[in-house]
């Protein structure tokens, strides 16, 4: 995934939040690496196995379950960072 796709799947994520699964309201950090070594999940992203698991908390969907492979976290993260994304 390239910068671009990232920003792109972050501002799909924010207008359309309820294409991610329901994640619980009080999720600790032993259901987050659960849920990534138990579960089998997709990367939102790309397709390959999801490594790692966060939640979105959205204003309008509540928190929302964002699976990922490293690679695409990592592009990810940066174009969240990124002064172009909209806050």
């Amino acid at each position: 995934m390239d910068a671009a796709s990232a920003t792109g799947l972050l501002l799909l994520i924010a207008a359309e939040p309820e294409l991610l699964a329901a994640a619980p309201d009080d999720a600790s950090g032993s259901e987050l690496t659960d849920r990534v070594r138990d579960e089998e999940h997709s990367c939102l992203g790309c397709g390959e196995p999801a490594v790692c698991a966060v939640i979105v908390n959205s204003s309008t969907a509540g928190p929302r379950w964002l699976d990922l492979c490293s690679g695409c976290w990592f592009t990810v993260r940066l174009a969240n960072d990124s002064p172009e994304w909209p806050r």
